[in-house]
């Protein structure tokens, strides 16, 4: 008996319900109670339209006689606008009409499938309607047969089979398309049950092997190494253990994979088999090892610095400490790495500073960056060397970096000692400069004064000024022309050897021969004076020296000599040689001057005191130029003088090449 399926509810049996419908109106005309029967038909009519399926009956002719609400709503069609109609029936969709056509030759035939057909209608609309239509004949009175149609709308199950089928195309494309993300499952044999192409490639790239569903996968691990490892891994997920590691794999090509395994449990909660999800880390591992490298160099090129350098972190904890920071604090970076900068600073804090409240403030101020000013600012200041009682004088600048998120602070400083002391020491030749050329200037005054009185009366009274008054004021002129131009040469080569513009070429000289072609120039001014000039030195002796130097020292100190020296008297020039230099003396039989003021002519910043020593005044200027001359050969010069018993002064040559070699270079 052919039956009706109603959105997958219980079965009913159409002519058995149409029986004992019909049974129950004959029971109810029999005892006249049209009430009831219109009852009945009312119920009846309320089964009908409850139904959710669209519910359609044609006769044996195709004549369509019956539709319900539902099979309206469905497709947008009124009952009177159904009723009556032949095929083809305006719901057939022209697009699946040979389905249709085959549905019905089917049910014709009494060879309808249980299930019913899958068909598109259409919607009055236009609109195509998936449907599930099952056919069911039934006999009516009179031994028709008629032909009730179940239709159920698929709408809704072909949209959620759709997304499923979309979904697992997703899902399938997704783990495809991760090209660096491996995924494979096996069997507890280690058979692949499942790869992804990723894991086709990687195989091929680590293995040459071309893998296969079904075959064992540890088959395809070439290095020994790699399938003992793998084979533990996979083993442990097993027995229930989830778990990661990273590792290299491959023995033609190696790359750096971060693996994750995983055991596959069925619905029983049984361990079937395992999958496997591999990450290819190689760029990131590689970046990781070349930062690791970068950092290295990084750090070398920090401790080949000779600055000190001191990076510490947000809660003041050192993290940098470079060999420069070693070498000038005199702390090992295993001593303070890791520990308070604050405790640093109070370490090395000259005694007479050390205020721990104060420096933990200052500290507090650059951490929380609340003193900002302080900032990329050259800042002096001094430390102590744990064990040491020296101040070293530091200059630092400390800027904060800001890293992935955290707040570091960079100290930079250098060991200004000895530029501290440099800088005390041309603020001393400034001054003794300043004092210099006072004393230069109070030198020329005299002479120039001189001359220019001399010169005032001669023109003024020339007509009337004897002789004798003429000439000894000429002789007077020429006298402080002469000083005038000593001094004023004197003052031209000291400059001269100081700005480094005077050639220094010494040579092999013998020291009688020019002693004596310097001082040649000198014998008119001893002789006005009765002074005579004595040598006491062998022909052997030879000094390693510049000639023009040579001849300035022993003009400029025979020069001072003369003029300290009274009249009818003797000046002495003599030489004595050792293994290493020569030492020449030129002593007078003046009244001679006191070993300090001798020292004082000797010294720039005390030029000025000598000017006032002795009738004459001493060429001091003529002093520095020897002594730097000298210093120049790489020898000394000294004074030595007994009160009113003469004034020796005394400088030391080499007498080879290799001794000025090693002074001036």
């Amino acid at each position: 008996m052919a039956t009706i399926y109603i959105n997958g509810m219980d079965k009913i049996d159409p002519q058995q319900r149409i029986k004992e419908l019909e049974l129950q109106v004959s029971n109810l005309i029999s005892h006249n109670n049209v009430a009831s029967l219109q009852k009945e038909m009312s119920f009846r009519e309320a089964i009908e339209n409850s139904i959710p399926s669209g519910i359609a009956v044609v006769d044996n002719t195709g004549k369509q006689v019956y539709v319900n609400k539902a099979f309206c709503k469905m497709f947008g069609w009124e009952g009177e606008e159904l009723l009556g109609k032949f095929p083809p029936y305006v719901y057939w969709s022209h697009q699946d009409i040979e389905r249709i056509n085959n549905a019905l030759k089917q049910t014709l035939n009494h060879k309808a499938p249980r299930e019913g057909f899958d068909l598109i209608f259409c919607h009055k609309n236009g609109k195509p309607i998936p449907v599930n239509v099952v056919i069911s004949s039934f006999i009516q009175k009179k031994n028709e047969t008629y032909w009730l149609a179940n239709v159920i709308d698929l709408t809704d199950r072909e949209q959620s089979e759709e997304a499923l089928i979309k979904s697992k195309l997703l899902l399938k494309s997704s783990i495809e398309s991760q090209k660096d993300t491996i995924i494979f499952s096996i069997d507890k044999n280690y058979r692949y049950l499942y790869f992804n192409k990723a894991h086709i490639d990687s195989m091929k790239f680590a293995y040459n092997a071309d893998i296969k569903i079904g075959i064992n996968f540890l088959d395809y691990i070439s290095s020994d190494d790699d399938r003992k490892l793998l084979k533990a891994n996979i083993d442990h997920t097993f027995i229930g253990e989830s778990h990661s590691v990273i590792q290299t794999f491959g023995d033609t090509n190696i790359d750096y994979y971060e693996v994750f395994f995983n055991p596959v449990i069925n619905e029983k909660g049984e361990i079937i088999g395992c999958t496997s999800m591999a990450r290819n880390i190689s760029k990131r591992k590689h970046a990781e090892l070349a930062l690791k490298e970068s950092e290295t160099k990084f750090r070398e090129i920090i401790n080949q610095i000779n600055d000190g350098i001191i990076v510490f972190d947000e809660q003041g904890k050192i993290i940098i400490w470079n060999k420069g920071a070693e070498k000038i604090c005199g702390i090992t970076a295993n001593d303070i790495l890791y520990k308070s900068i604050v405790d640093f600073q109070y370490q090395v804090t000259p005694t007479e500073l050390k205020d721990r409240e104060q420096i933990e403030k200052t500290i507090k101020g650059i951490l929380t960056q609340q003193t900002p000013e302080i900032f990329n600012q050259i800042l002096d200041f001094e430390i102590i060397k744990p064990d040491s009682e020296n101040l070293i004088n530091l200059q630092n600048t400390i800027f904060p970096i800001e890293l992935e998120g955290y707040n570091l602070f960079c100290v930079v400083f250098r060991d200004t000692t000895e530029i501290k002391r440099y800088e005390k020491e041309l603020v001393r030749i400034s001054t003794d400069k300043d004092k210099f050329y006072s004393a230069i200037a109070r030198y020329m005054y005299t002479p120039l004064n001189t001359f220019h009185n001399f010169s005032k009366v001669m023109a003024v009274e020339m007509d009337t000024l004897p002789i004798k008054e003429f000439q000894k004021m000429a002789v007077m002129m020429s006298k402080s022309a002469t000083n005038l131009y000593s001094l004023l040469d004197n003052l031209l080569q000291w400059t001269k050897m100081n700005q480094g513009k005077i050639a220094f070429k010494p040579e092999n000289l013998n020291f009688i021969k020019t002693s004596q072609d310097a001082l040649s120039i000198l014998k008119p001014n001893a002789d006005l004076k009765n002074i005579k000039i004595n040598h006491f030195a062998t022909e052997e002796i030879t000094v390693f020296a510049d000639v023009f130097m040579i001849k300035t020292i022993l003009r400029n100190l025979v020069s001072n000599a003369i003029k300290f020296t009274t009249n009818d008297t003797q000046i002495d020039i003599s030489a004595k040689q050792t293994p290493s230099n020569v030492t020449i003396s030129v002593l007078d039989k003046g009244a001679g001057l006191s070993s300090e003021n001798l020292t004082k002519l000797l010294t720039t910043s005390e030029i000025h005191t000598a000017l006032d020593i002795g009738e004459e005044k001493g060429t001091t200027l003529g002093l520095l130029l020897c002594k730097e001359f000298v210093e120049k050969h790489g020898g000394k010069i000294w004074a030595e003088s007994e009160n009113n018993n003469g004034s020796e002064v005394k400088f030391t040559l080499p007498i080879s090449a290799k001794i000025v070699n090693k002074i001036n270079n």
